[in-house]
């Protein structure tokens, strides 16, 4: 009996530790991963959010957009150098292809610019995204406001998925 509540305490906390590090939603066949967001500095009323989006169906798809209401405006943005310059633009869409994963700042620059947000991001603060797709249409998502590392460290546990 004493190992069963062992296990079963072991179970609880490794299930709390997954969940407070890493979260998902589901939009028919894509799983929006560990949608994340940085903390703004002091003075500055913009920031980045990041997520993954794993594309299990046999069809690609695309996002078109995103909003949210923490923010006057919301774009996707990818960056390049420019004459020793790296310099943001906003993307008009970025594609799932069939069976992969696509994690927007991982390999790649692109990520979500927030901007001219109501009030400063803190750790610990959640908002609402709702990215539309092409095919599977608006998903809202709760973004979590994490320090950079930890957003990191929380993705990179969904590398085999």
């Amino acid at each position: 009996m004493k190992a069963f509540i062992q296990a079963t305490v072991l179970a609880f906390a490794a299930l709390f530790s997954l969940t407070s590090q890493a979260h998902s939603a589901e939009a028919g066949e894509l799983t929006i991963i560990h949608p994340n967001a940085k903390p703004t500095r002091p003075g500055v009323l913009s920031s980045a959010a990041y997520f993954g989006v794993q594309n299990k169906g046999s069809d690609e798809d695309k996002i078109l957009s995103v909003r949210s209401d923490v923010a006057k405006h919301t774009e996707i943005h990818d960056m390049k150098m420019e004459n020793d310059v790296m310099r943001m633009f906003k993307v008009d869409g970025v594609s799932i292809p069939a069976g992969q994963t696509l994690t927007l700042g991982k390999d790649n620059k692109l990520h979500v610019m927030l901007m001219e947000l109501k009030e400063p991001l803190k750790v610990g603060d959640k908002f609402t995204l709702t990215i539309t797709f092409e095919k599977a249409g608006e998903v809202p998502v709760e973004v979590w406001v994490e320090e950079p590392k930890a957003a990191d460290a929380a993705a990179a546990g969904h590398e085999g998925h």
